[in-house]
């Protein structure tokens, strides 16, 4: 994969950090590098003992009851992870001590779960194809422990995935930018010009801030979701040989502009009023933004009330 991880298993009693991205990307960025990205609908998770979501998932009797006998954890087993492949399954019929129950048990944790989707739209990957009925079902796997996302049975999701080239997998993880579908609106949005704006299909984004050391909080490894001392409700010009667009900053002193040619641009910002007042609070500031690319720009505007 390519994003380190660490990984907080669930059920092993010891004190291990919980899971830490290493490398988080914008919405824009992320389309890019994903081997996959698609919507689908949750067909099932399994093993069922670790879906969150499953009201009936049966106890497990391995750490909780140390004193269990092997009949009784190797039923236990069975109906925890009632699809086991045949390497799995033998393995659990030669099991003759708890010990070897306990090999067996963190060997099928380290798989992760598997998540069987019935796949809607596919924007990235094999069989990029528009909505129709002609569904195909796609197996993602993640994380059993801290590190897996959580998704729930029935509920249609935005997922970016990874094929791991060692394991003819799909894997995905808390990492990636998967989205409840309702809650995906951002990503949504560039990925209508991703998939319909040909040339016209690159994205610019970023903030405006008031923050004059802002250039010390920037991580390369992460895109900022946020910035101290945002300027929210500033207006922005984008201009070019293409003609001029204007956006406002929101609460969190965010733009964008997508469905952008490639080419260069300037971006100045106008304090709220304009274009009735006209008061300019910086630029124009020149960014280049490649052709289907990801720009992003972070912009240092006044403090309000200093009287600039």
């Amino acid at each position: 994969m390519r994003r380190a991880l660490v990984v907080s298993l669930l059920l092993i009693p010891t004190a291990l950090p919980a899971c830490q991205c290493l490398l988080t990307l914008s919405a824009c960025n992320e389309v890019a590098l994903a081997d996959r990205v698609f919507i689908g609908t949750v067909e099932s998770v399994e093993p069922s003992f670790l879906n969150r979501w499953n009201p009936a998932k049966s106890s497990f009797p391995l750490l909780s009851e140390p004193t269990a006998s092997l009949a009784s954890l190797k039923d236990a087993y069975a109906k925890a992870f009632p699809n086991l492949p045949e390497y799995y399954k033998s393995r659990l019929a030669a099991a003759k001590t708890s010990d070897d129950m306990a090999r067996l048990f963190y060997s099928i944790m380290a798989q992760g779960r598997r998540i069987r989707f019935k796949v809607k739209t596919t924007f990235r990957g094999e069989k990029e194809k528009e909505d129709s009925d002609d569904e195909e079902s796609l197996e993602v796997w993640t994380d059993s422990g801290d590190c897996g996302y959580d998704f729930q049975e029935g509920e249609t999701y935005l997922v970016y995935a990874d094929e791991d080239e060692e394991t003819d997998r799909i894997d995905t993880s808390v990492c990636y930018r998967n989205r409840r579908l309702s809650d995906a609106g951002d990503d949504l949005a560039y990925l209508f010009f991703y998939r319909n704006g040909g040339d016209e299909s690159a994205r610019l984004e970023g903030f405006v801030t008031s923050d004059e050391l802002y250039q010390r909080d920037l991580d390369k490894a992460h895109d900022p979701e946020k910035v101290k001392l945002p300027a929210p409700g500033v207006i922005l010009e984008l201009n070019s040989g293409h003609g001029r667009r204007y956006t406002e900053s929101d609460r969190d002193g965010r733009f964008v502009f997508d469905g952008l040619a490639g080419g260069e641009y300037s971006v100045s910002v106008f304090d709220a009023g304009y274009p009735e007042t006209v008061k300019l609070l910086v630029g124009p500031a020149r960014v280049q933004v490649e052709k289907k690319g990801c720009a992003s720009q972070i912009l240092l505007v006044p403090k309000r009330g200093s009287g600039q």
